[in-house]
């Protein structure tokens, strides 16, 4: 199965090439694709248009304003938003989770981040 990953951050900046080579190592069954989006109606088009499955955005990009991130989990429920810091080995990883809360432990699950690829979604 091959994903594909949309790259929102500035064209040829080092940024850029750092992540193609992480990707495109060889063992990766990911297809990398490069954004032309200057705003959010173009990505939204764009992630519509590539069928893309994660997008991956430079701290530094005015896509990145908090607005902009829900707009696209809410518009891509799959979708996951990948956030790298240029300045620090910060990444932030925002993917909308919805599930059908079954009992009481669920509620309890959800408040840990790493148990919520176990909670059977809805």
């Amino acid at each position: 199965m091959n994903i594909t990953c949309l790259l929102a951050i500035p064209n040829n900046s080092l940024l850029e090439r750092a992540i193609g080579r992480v990707i495109s190592d060889g063992s990766s069954k990911i297809n990398l694709v490069t954004s032309t989006a200057n705003n959010l109606a173009e990505l939204i088009a764009e992630i519509a248009d590539k069928g893309a499955e994660i997008v991956v955005l430079a701290d530094s990009m005015p896509l990145v304003a908090k607005d902009t991130l829900v707009s696209l989990l809410m518009s891509f429920p799959e979708l996951r938003v990948v956030v790298v810091s240029e300045d620090t080995n910060w990444l932030h990883v925002f993917h909308k989770k919805d599930f059908l809360m079954n009992q009481q432990a669920d509620f309890r699950n959800a408040i840990y981040f790493d148990c919520l690829d176990q909670i059977p979604t809805a």
